[in-house]
């Protein structure tokens, strides 16, 4: 009688090989996912204020100074989220003391190229016949104090620049990508809103109407 090889043998049952090989591919899996969270989130480390520092982020707005009497939101017609950053010289500032004026409130970040475009048109306003009743403020999105003190001196920028090391005020105003740009009234509330680059002709639509 002629032996039947295995391989002769088409609907032999796979053998189980055991749980180890299925484990090694989840916990390879689970490494590959937290080394790509870990270079996303922490790779511009090092910054003068540390994720999660005290003090600094989000904070309260005091009832007295929210007009609308609806929980602050990064939306028009609502109070804007209040919070407190550093500048990269260490020096802390919060949204709420530049309460009286407009603000214009840009989210950057160096490797956005949209950001890089803007700048100097943002700087032009800040210095124009507007500033005396509105004020540009950048926030940098999780890069380190060097690195926004770079751009900053590459651009001659002469507005406040304040650093989200965190990422906590950049969640809070849920803006889709960068830039992002709010125009808060005197009176903290959010008035409107552009996503993406800002562009020179609404600069001078601003420029014309603050004045």
């Amino acid at each position: 009688m002629t032996e039947i090889l295995p391989d002769e043998r088409p609907q032999r049952r796979r053998e189980y090989s055991g749980p180890g090989s299925t484990l090694g591919l989840a916990a390879l899996v689970i490494l590959v996912v937290g080394v790509a969270i870990w270079w996303f989130e922490f790779r511009d480390g090092g910054s003068t204020a540390g994720p999660g520092t005290p003090g600094l982020g989000v904070i309260e707005l005091p009832e007295a100074l929210n007009p609308t009497g609806r929980a602050p939101a990064a939306r028009e017609g609502r109070a804007a989220p209040n919070f407190k950053l550093e500048t990269p010289e260490g020096e802390a500032q919060t949204l709420g003391q530049y309460r009286g004026r407009y603000v214009l409130l840009n989210f950057w970040a160096s490797w956005c190229g949209p950001c890089r475009g803007e700048t100097p048109d943002l700087q032009d306003f800040h210095q124009g016949p507007a500033s005396a009743n509105v004020v540009v403020v950048g926030v940098n999105q999780q890069e380190q104090a060097s690195t926004a003190r770079a751009f900053a001196d590459e651009f001659h920028v002469t507005y406040p620049i304040l650093l989200d090391t965190a990422g906590e005020v950049s969640n809070a105003y849920q803006f889709p990508g960068l830039p992002s740009t709010f125009l808060i009234d005197p009176t903290g509330v959010v008035e409107r809103v552009y996503y993406g680059r800002i562009t020179l002709d609404q600069l001078t639509e601003l420029e014309d109407r603050l004045r």
